[in-house]
């Protein structure tokens, strides 16, 4: 019996077949890029997609199958990122400044290049316990890789506990991502530029980590 993730997106084991699945796949993806995704239907997924309802049900029981199979890919895109930016050997020769001030580039990055996906899947978690494990897990994954790389480089940081140190900074960087997707910058002093989040980040991050401020952002 399979488990209700896979019973839910109904994998191809033929050519063809597969075709038809990632017309579904990139279907949703473009129309991500036109609209919320609680405004796609399913016959929205279908008509971009050029294929038939009766296909579409023969893969997926609803739209919200097709965006797990695409934040199934995304999670395994950013934990095989992940994995190799927090490798030790990578930063051999580096403080460990550079390994703060680039984690939060690329993680201001990776929100700003796929917001409507992001954003999509974020909303699913808050409802659906599928979307909310997968969530947790690959974020759980990404704060132990971060925290496995840092404390390699205890030595370099001056908190009292490395270790909560580093989910702070996680927490912090990625709390504010989130929030700032769902609701955009709202309040009066907050950043008005990514080059702002950047540096405000950054510093943030190195205060908690016990370590020197910055003042310009990692080019």
């Amino acid at each position: 019996m399979g488990t209700p993730e896979t019973d839910w997106v109904r994998a191809p084991r033929q050519a063809r077949s597969q075709e038809t699945f990632e017309r579904f796949v990139a279907a949703t993806r473009e129309l991500l890029d036109e609209k919320p995704f609680d405004e796609i239907t399913v016959s929205d997924i279908v008509g971009r997609a050029g294929r038939t309802v009766g296909s579409f049900y023969a893969r997926f029981d609803d739209k919200y199958g097709v965006l797990y199979e695409l934040v199934s890919r995304i999670d395994r895109r950013i934990s095989d990122v992940v994995r190799a930016f927090c490798d030790p050997v990578r930063w051999e020769g580096h403080p460990v400044e550079d390994f703060v001030d680039e984690s939060v580039r690329l993680n201001v990055a990776a929100y700003r290049r796929m917001p409507a996906l992001f954003r999509a899947a974020l909303c699913a978690a808050t409802t659906d316990e599928r979307f909310r494990r997968a969530r947790v897990e690959v974020m759980q994954f990404c704060a132990e890789q971060q925290k496995r790389f840092l404390l390699t480089r205890a030595g370099e940081l001056g908190c009292p506990d490395p270790s909560r140190a580093s989910d702070l900074m996680f927490e912090f960087v990625s709390a504010t991502l989130d929030h700032e997707l769902l609701f955009g910058r709202f309040t009066v002093t907050c950043p008005t530029s990514d080059l702002d989040l950047i540096v405000e980040l950054t510093a943030q991050c190195r205060h908690v980590l016990g370590l020197g401020v910055v003042s310009e952002p990692v080019a």
